[in-house]
């Protein structure tokens, strides 16, 4: 062979490995890239999760000169954090799974909406040629609470010893025992939640109740539609309550009607999950309740007629919504999440005496939200609750709840609220009209001053909160309201109430509850003879 022969060869095998090296490029060149790190703001949706890792930090950082007093040392010290297996059986995702930013943020909502974590957030970090690490970060809130408390509201006062352990043992499982006493009754009780009970977010309730008028017994499993691509849900709740219903005439007593209440609900609900940024679910079900009545303390008093109910229910629900975080919305210092969008839920169930109803006729439930900004600083929300039960041979029943409110943000530490309610019920109860006056809106009066089957309520409140952060466990504020409103029966021209006043709001950020404490002075307006010329209102409530 001539050398000439060889070297057309050795180029032949050069122009072979250069066609096989040029083909594996090609084959290889696509996963090759998709190692590649995304470039900066590019979204990780779909890319695999690798790694999640749970930051659960102590209630108050100690590294920051505001959070190092003795009280936070000791806070700290005594306090038991969140087991990190209780946050990872709230997490909405797992390894393996695709990157998905909507059950990120689902879930950041979720722990924030568990008493125990003061606030929580979701972090991630591209490992390049692997996929997605997530660090899920979240603080823990004081959650021991023991407490006595003393409320005067509308004339009357209200005590309570109570011990409510949130977080026991950092497992997520509240308990509450509590001894109570209103207008209305002494109560003793015991109330055990744990909202993931045997894992999937299945939930357990229990609450026993030694009352002075008889008992409380409730027992709860529930499977909700945890997030909104959730597929099924289903519910056992189960009830007996025993009590007297007291009826009032301008805020005094004037008689009582004993009621037994036993109750069962069992459902199962299915959805498509998140189609389109829009969810439908579907539920069937069943609905008993047995009522029965007896006199108290008055043989006049005319008595309800003893009801069974027993029936089928089916049930549609609805939800286009997002949400938006704000703080000092409804507290103080706190993150919280707004809901926004629509959502409706309607039920309608068939009463036969074939299934052990005492009537035939049907029951339907009707609930409507909306939520929207109107301007950059302008929130609305809107409500509509309606309940109907038509009967073949006694009255027909209802009530219907529509109220509005509207938040103006001036600010961070500046807001106006306007609230409007309307509420109507159809053949009520003498111990079931609506009332207004005390905790019903119209602080300036006694509790239940004025009652009805109609009541309409307008407020108005300039709501301000201080930058003051005392040891870095309690924010204050304060609220100036005018509010009137009225409660009257059809055919009655409604006697119109006002009153205006001032009060103080303080909240505990770092506890489970949150609840602010409400300080209060209202002077009535209108109808001023027989009461006093002030009210005094102290109460703990949920919202500013």
């Amino acid at each position: 062979m001539t050398a000439t022969s060889y070297l057309n060869i050795a180029e032949l095998e050069r122009k072979l490995a250069a066609i096989i090296a040029l083909c594996l490029s090609l084959v290889f060149s696509g996963p090759l890239r998709a190692q590649d790190c995304r470039p900066p703001g590019e979204s990780l949706e779909g890319l695999p999760i690798v790694e999640i890792s749970i930051e659960n930090r102590d209630i108050f950082d100690l590294e920051r000169e505001d959070q190092n007093l003795w009280i936070h040392r000791l806070a700290n010290r005594l306090h038991i954090n969140t087991q990190k297996e209780t946050i990872e059986d709230q997490l909405l995702f797992g390894v393996r799974d695709g990157y998905n930013q909507q059950l990120i943020d689902e879930t950041e909502r979720l722990l924030r909406s568990r008493g125990y974590i003061h606030d929580a957030r979701i972090t991630a970090q591209e490992i390049c040629g692997e996929g997605v690490k997530l660090t899920v970060t979240t603080t823990d809130n004081w959650t021991l609470t023991p407490s006595i408390s003393f409320n005067r509201s509308g004339g009357e006062t209200r005590t309570a010893v109570e011990l409510q352990e949130s977080n026991l043992l950092g497992l997520g499982t509240e308990v509450i025992i509590q001894a109570e006493s209103d207008e209305d009754r002494d109560s003793n009780a015991f109330i055990y939640r744990d909202k993931n009970w045997l894992g999937d977010f299945k939930s357990l309730k229990l609450e026993f109740a030694d009352n002075s008028d008889g008992h409380l017994y409730e027992v709860d499993t529930i499977r909700p539609f945890v997030k909104l691509d959730s597929r099924y849900a289903y519910a056992a709740e189960a009830a007996s309550i025993e009590r007297e219903n007291p009826i009032y005439e301008q805020g005094d007593e004037v008689a009582s009607i004993g009621e037994m209440n036993d109750s069962l609900l069992l459902s199962y609900g299915w959805s498509d999950g998140l189609v389109d940024n829009r969810v439908s679910r579907y539920r069937l079900g069943w609905f008993f309740n047995e009522l029965r009545y007896n006199r108290v303390d008055d043989a006049s008093v005319e008595l309800p007629e003893d009801v069974d109910k027993s029936y089928p229910f089916f049930e549609y629900e609805y939800l286009r919504v997002k949400y938006v975080e704000r703080v000092n919305f409804r507290v103080m210092g706190i993150t919280e999440d707004i809901k926004l969008g629509s959502s409706l839920r309607t039920r309608i169930g068939w009463k036969d005496e074939a299934f052990g109803s005492s009537q035939d006729g049907h029951a339907i439930e009707f609930d409507y939200s909306f939520g929207n900004f109107i301007t950059a600083h302008t929130l609305s929300l809107f409500d509509l609750e309606l309940i109907h039960e038509a009967n073949d041979t006694i009255d027909d029943t209802g009530r219907m709840t529509l109220q509005g409110q509207l938040y103006n943000f001036r600010g961070v530490n500046h807001s106006y609220v306007l609230r409007s309610r309307f509420e109507a019920a159809q053949n009520p109860e003498l111990y079931e009209r609506i009332e207004v006056g005390g905790d019903s809106d119209l602080k300036g009066y006694p509790v239940r001053f004025q009652n009805g089957d109609r009541a309409f309520t307008f407020s108005v409140e300039r709501r301000v909160y201080f930058n003051v952060y005392l040891w870095q466990l309690l924010k204050f504020g304060f609220a100036v309201f005018a509010e009137a409103g009225s409660a009257w029966s059809e055919g009655e021209d409604p006697v119109w109430l006002s009153d205006i006043g001032t009060g103080l709001r303080m909240v505990s950020t770092r506890q489970s509850s949150s609840k602010v404490l409400h300080i209060d002075i209202a002077f009535p307006l209108s109808e001023k003879d027989e009461i006093d010329e002030y009210q005094l209102y102290i109460k703990a409530r949920t919202e500013f």
